[in-house]
Protein backbone atom coordinates (compact mmCIF):
# COMPACT_ATOMS: atom_id res chain seq x y z
CA UNK A 1 0.00 0.00 0.00
CA UNK A 2 2.81 2.26 0.53
CA UNK A 3 3.26 2.27 -3.08
CA UNK A 4 0.25 2.87 -4.08
CA UNK A 5 -0.10 5.76 -1.84
CA UNK A 6 2.73 7.58 -2.86
CA UNK A 7 1.64 7.05 -6.33
CA UNK A 8 -2.22 8.81 -5.62
CA UNK A 9 -0.50 11.51 -3.66
CA UNK A 10 2.17 12.25 -6.46
CA UNK A 11 -1.15 12.45 -8.78
CA UNK A 12 -2.82 14.95 -6.73
CA UNK A 13 0.31 16.97 -6.70
CA UNK A 14 0.23 16.85 -10.36
CA UNK A 15 -3.31 18.02 -9.88
CA UNK A 16 -2.47 21.06 -7.75
CA UNK A 17 -0.14 22.58 -9.79
CA UNK A 18 -0.32 25.67 -10.63
CA UNK A 19 -0.77 26.61 -14.81
CA UNK A 20 2.34 28.95 -15.81
CA UNK A 21 -0.41 31.73 -16.77
CA UNK A 22 -0.96 31.65 -12.81
CA UNK A 23 3.08 31.98 -12.18
CA UNK A 24 2.98 34.43 -14.74
CA UNK A 25 0.15 36.31 -12.76
CA UNK A 26 1.74 36.35 -9.32
CA UNK A 27 5.09 37.62 -11.12
CA UNK A 28 3.48 40.70 -12.69
CA UNK A 29 1.62 40.98 -9.09
CA UNK A 30 5.05 41.04 -7.23
CA UNK A 31 6.19 43.46 -9.56
CA UNK A 32 3.63 45.43 -9.55
CA UNK A 33 3.95 45.89 -5.38
CA UNK A 34 8.00 46.24 -5.91
CA UNK A 35 8.80 42.60 -4.59
CA UNK A 36 11.29 41.84 -7.16
CA UNK A 37 13.24 39.22 -5.46
CA UNK A 38 10.16 37.24 -4.75
CA UNK A 39 9.24 37.59 -8.38
CA UNK A 40 12.66 36.16 -8.98
CA UNK A 41 12.22 32.67 -7.19
CA UNK A 42 9.05 32.25 -9.00
CA UNK A 43 10.47 31.81 -12.32
CA UNK A 44 12.01 28.74 -11.38
CA UNK A 45 8.67 27.28 -11.55
CA UNK A 46 8.31 28.18 -15.65
CA UNK A 47 9.29 25.64 -17.54
CA UNK A 48 8.09 26.74 -21.10
CA UNK A 49 10.79 28.75 -22.83
CA UNK A 50 8.70 31.67 -23.99
CA UNK A 51 6.33 31.88 -20.54
CA UNK A 52 10.03 32.20 -19.35
CA UNK A 53 11.13 34.74 -21.80
CA UNK A 54 8.19 36.93 -20.37
CA UNK A 55 8.50 36.45 -16.97
CA UNK A 56 12.27 37.69 -17.02
CA UNK A 57 11.44 40.63 -19.76
CA UNK A 58 8.91 41.57 -17.15
CA UNK A 59 11.53 41.44 -13.98
CA UNK A 60 14.29 43.06 -15.88
CA UNK A 61 12.51 46.51 -17.27
CA UNK A 62 11.08 46.56 -13.60
CA UNK A 63 14.48 46.59 -12.20
CA UNK A 64 15.25 49.51 -14.37
CA UNK A 65 12.63 51.25 -13.82
CA UNK A 66 13.57 50.71 -9.91
CA UNK A 67 16.92 51.95 -10.87
CA UNK A 68 15.95 55.07 -12.23
CA UNK A 69 13.67 55.60 -8.94
CA UNK A 70 16.83 55.19 -6.89
CA UNK A 71 19.11 57.63 -8.57
CA UNK A 72 16.38 60.44 -7.85
CA UNK A 73 16.19 59.59 -3.90
CA UNK A 74 19.93 60.47 -2.89
CA UNK A 75 19.60 58.59 0.64
CA UNK A 76 18.27 55.33 -0.88
CA UNK A 77 20.86 55.31 -3.78
CA UNK A 78 23.86 53.03 -2.50
CA UNK A 79 22.14 50.90 -0.39
CA UNK A 80 19.75 50.40 -3.26
CA UNK A 81 22.25 49.88 -6.39
CA UNK A 82 24.18 46.77 -3.93
CA UNK A 83 20.78 44.97 -3.35
CA UNK A 84 20.05 45.53 -7.12
CA UNK A 85 23.50 44.54 -8.30
CA UNK A 86 22.79 41.23 -6.21
CA UNK A 87 19.62 40.47 -7.68
CA UNK A 88 21.04 41.17 -11.44
CA UNK A 89 23.56 38.79 -10.78
CA UNK A 90 20.65 36.11 -9.72
CA UNK A 91 18.99 36.51 -13.08
CA UNK A 92 21.98 35.29 -15.41
CA UNK A 93 21.40 31.40 -15.15
CA UNK A 94 17.93 32.00 -15.28
CA UNK A 95 18.59 33.88 -18.65
CA UNK A 96 21.28 31.52 -19.51
CA UNK A 97 18.95 28.37 -19.32
CA UNK A 98 17.19 29.49 -21.64
CA UNK A 99 17.65 27.32 -25.24
CA UNK A 100 16.63 29.48 -28.06
CA UNK A 101 19.28 31.90 -28.98
CA UNK A 102 17.15 34.69 -29.92
CA UNK A 103 15.60 35.13 -26.17
CA UNK A 104 19.11 34.73 -24.61
CA UNK A 105 20.24 37.61 -27.23
CA UNK A 106 17.59 39.39 -25.82
CA UNK A 107 17.18 39.56 -22.08
CA UNK A 108 21.67 39.71 -22.22
CA UNK A 109 21.29 42.76 -24.07
CA UNK A 110 18.93 44.31 -20.97
CA UNK A 111 21.45 42.29 -18.61
CA UNK A 112 24.15 44.55 -20.09
CA UNK A 113 22.54 47.65 -19.81
CA UNK A 114 21.65 47.15 -16.28
CA UNK A 115 25.23 46.29 -15.40
CA UNK A 116 26.38 49.30 -16.57
CA UNK A 117 23.77 51.61 -14.91
CA UNK A 118 25.05 49.54 -11.76
CA UNK A 119 28.68 50.44 -12.61
CA UNK A 120 29.74 46.88 -13.02
CA UNK A 121 31.08 47.13 -16.26
CA UNK A 122 33.10 43.61 -16.18
CA UNK A 123 29.68 41.77 -15.95
CA UNK A 124 28.33 44.44 -18.30
CA UNK A 125 30.90 43.55 -21.08
CA UNK A 126 30.68 39.89 -20.95
CA UNK A 127 26.35 40.09 -21.16
CA UNK A 128 26.74 42.51 -23.91
CA UNK A 129 29.53 40.29 -25.93
CA UNK A 130 27.23 37.50 -25.51
CA UNK A 131 24.30 38.62 -26.49
CA UNK A 132 25.99 39.89 -29.98
CA UNK A 133 27.62 36.57 -30.28
CA UNK A 134 24.41 34.95 -30.03
CA UNK A 135 22.45 37.61 -32.49
CA UNK A 136 25.69 37.20 -35.44
CA UNK A 137 22.41 35.74 -37.46
CA UNK A 138 19.71 38.10 -36.78
CA UNK A 139 19.78 42.02 -37.76
CA UNK A 140 16.22 42.27 -36.05
CA UNK A 141 18.31 41.53 -32.71
CA UNK A 142 21.13 43.59 -33.24
CA UNK A 143 18.94 46.31 -33.68
CA UNK A 144 17.29 45.70 -30.53
CA UNK A 145 20.61 45.56 -28.75
CA UNK A 146 22.28 48.94 -30.30
CA UNK A 147 18.65 50.84 -29.71
CA UNK A 148 19.31 49.48 -25.81
CA UNK A 149 22.22 50.81 -25.49
CA UNK A 150 22.01 53.99 -27.41
CA UNK A 151 18.65 54.80 -25.71
CA UNK A 152 20.24 54.68 -22.13
CA UNK A 153 22.97 56.78 -23.24
CA UNK A 154 25.32 54.26 -23.52
CA UNK A 155 26.75 55.17 -26.64
CA UNK A 156 30.46 54.58 -26.12
CA UNK A 157 28.95 50.59 -25.50
CA UNK A 158 27.21 50.69 -28.02
CA UNK A 159 30.43 51.52 -30.60
CA UNK A 160 32.08 48.54 -28.77
CA UNK A 161 29.01 46.29 -29.47
CA UNK A 162 29.27 47.46 -32.92
CA UNK A 163 33.45 46.20 -33.18
CA UNK A 164 31.89 42.60 -32.31
CA UNK A 165 29.87 42.81 -34.82
CA UNK A 166 31.22 40.24 -37.17
CA UNK A 167 29.52 40.43 -40.47
CA UNK A 168 29.97 44.40 -40.98
CA UNK A 169 27.41 43.96 -44.09
CA UNK A 170 24.56 42.88 -41.88
CA UNK A 171 25.64 45.83 -39.69
CA UNK A 172 25.38 48.45 -41.85
CA UNK A 173 22.21 47.66 -42.59
CA UNK A 174 20.96 48.07 -39.28
CA UNK A 175 22.70 51.19 -38.96
CA UNK A 176 21.29 52.24 -41.99
CA UNK A 177 17.93 52.05 -40.61
CA UNK A 178 19.12 53.37 -37.02
CA UNK A 179 20.31 56.72 -38.01
CA UNK A 180 17.02 56.83 -40.05
CA UNK A 181 14.68 56.60 -37.09
CA UNK A 182 16.66 58.87 -35.16
CA UNK A 183 16.99 61.90 -37.42
CA UNK A 184 13.02 61.48 -38.11
CA UNK A 185 12.89 62.02 -34.47
CA UNK A 186 14.59 65.02 -34.79
CA UNK A 187 17.84 63.70 -32.60
CA UNK A 188 20.37 65.00 -35.52
CA UNK A 189 23.09 64.07 -33.55
CA UNK A 190 22.95 60.66 -32.74
CA UNK A 191 21.86 59.77 -36.76
CA UNK A 192 25.04 61.40 -37.62
CA UNK A 193 27.32 59.80 -35.26
CA UNK A 194 25.63 56.21 -36.45
CA UNK A 195 26.42 57.18 -39.96
CA UNK A 196 30.04 57.49 -39.25
CA UNK A 197 30.64 53.73 -38.34
CA UNK A 198 28.79 52.89 -41.40
CA UNK A 199 32.01 50.76 -43.27
CA UNK A 200 30.29 50.49 -46.80
CA UNK A 201 30.10 53.12 -48.79
CA UNK A 202 27.22 52.10 -50.53
CA UNK A 203 24.84 51.62 -46.93
CA UNK A 204 26.12 55.17 -45.69
CA UNK A 205 25.57 57.10 -49.00
CA UNK A 206 21.98 55.54 -49.22
CA UNK A 207 21.60 56.45 -44.97
CA UNK A 208 22.20 59.68 -46.09
CA UNK A 209 19.66 59.60 -49.09
CA UNK A 210 16.90 58.25 -45.86
CA UNK A 211 18.21 61.74 -44.18
CA UNK A 212 17.55 63.57 -47.38
CA UNK A 213 14.47 61.93 -47.62
CA UNK A 214 13.43 63.32 -44.35
CA UNK A 215 14.89 66.43 -44.18
CA UNK A 216 13.10 67.44 -47.79
CA UNK A 217 9.46 67.59 -45.85
CA UNK A 218 10.57 70.07 -43.59
CA UNK A 219 13.64 72.11 -45.15
CA UNK A 220 14.54 71.56 -49.24
CA UNK A 221 17.98 73.20 -49.10
CA UNK A 222 18.93 71.19 -45.80
CA UNK A 223 18.04 67.92 -47.96
CA UNK A 224 20.16 69.04 -51.13
CA UNK A 225 22.83 69.40 -48.73
CA UNK A 226 22.63 66.13 -47.86
CA UNK A 227 22.19 64.67 -51.38
CA UNK A 228 25.46 66.77 -52.54
CA UNK A 229 27.57 64.25 -49.38
CA UNK A 230 25.72 61.28 -50.74
CA UNK A 231 26.99 61.77 -53.91
CA UNK A 232 30.65 62.17 -53.12
CA UNK A 233 30.40 58.94 -51.45
CA UNK A 234 28.59 57.22 -54.08
CA UNK A 235 31.42 57.58 -56.37
CA UNK A 236 33.44 55.80 -53.87
CA UNK A 237 31.05 52.65 -54.52
CA UNK A 238 33.40 50.25 -56.30
CA UNK A 239 30.90 47.79 -57.61
CA UNK A 240 29.20 49.65 -60.97
CA UNK A 241 25.88 48.11 -60.88
CA UNK A 242 25.69 49.09 -57.67
CA UNK A 243 26.70 52.55 -57.98
CA UNK A 244 24.73 53.04 -61.00
CA UNK A 245 21.79 51.76 -58.40
CA UNK A 246 22.63 54.20 -56.08
CA UNK A 247 23.34 57.23 -58.52
CA UNK A 248 19.83 56.66 -59.41
CA UNK A 249 18.08 56.86 -56.31
CA UNK A 250 20.22 59.78 -55.69
CA UNK A 251 19.13 61.72 -58.49
CA UNK A 252 15.94 61.01 -58.31
CA UNK A 253 15.83 62.57 -54.93
CA UNK A 254 17.32 65.36 -55.86
CA UNK A 255 15.14 65.99 -58.92
CA UNK A 256 12.38 65.56 -57.51
CA UNK A 257 13.23 67.76 -54.63
CA UNK A 258 14.25 70.36 -57.92
CA UNK A 259 10.73 69.96 -59.23
CA UNK A 260 12.00 67.97 -61.80
CA UNK A 261 11.74 65.36 -63.95
CA UNK A 262 14.59 62.35 -64.22
CA UNK A 263 14.80 61.54 -67.89
CA UNK A 264 15.72 58.89 -69.99
CA UNK A 265 18.91 60.42 -70.67
CA UNK A 266 20.01 61.04 -67.67
CA UNK A 267 19.23 57.44 -66.62
CA UNK A 268 21.55 55.81 -69.40
CA UNK A 269 24.37 58.03 -69.05
CA UNK A 270 25.85 56.83 -65.43
CA UNK A 271 27.42 60.73 -64.78
CA UNK A 272 29.26 60.64 -61.92
CA UNK A 273 28.06 64.22 -60.17
CA UNK A 274 24.80 65.63 -59.34
CA UNK A 275 23.29 67.73 -61.98
CA UNK A 276 23.09 71.58 -61.17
Amino acid sequence: MGRLDEFFKSLGEKRRKRSELDVLEEIEGLIGIGEIEQAVELVGEIEGESNRFLALRMILRSIMERLTELKRSEGEADTGFENMRETVKTLIPLVNSLINPRYRAILLGDLAVLFYHLNDELNGDIALRTAINLAKESADIIRDILMGLVNAGLLRKAGYAMKMVREPEKLDVVLVHLAEMFYRAGDVQRAKLIIEHISNPFHRAMALYYLAEVEGERNREGALKILDAAFKIADKVEDPDARFELMLKLYDLKYALLGKALTLEDILSRREAPPQ
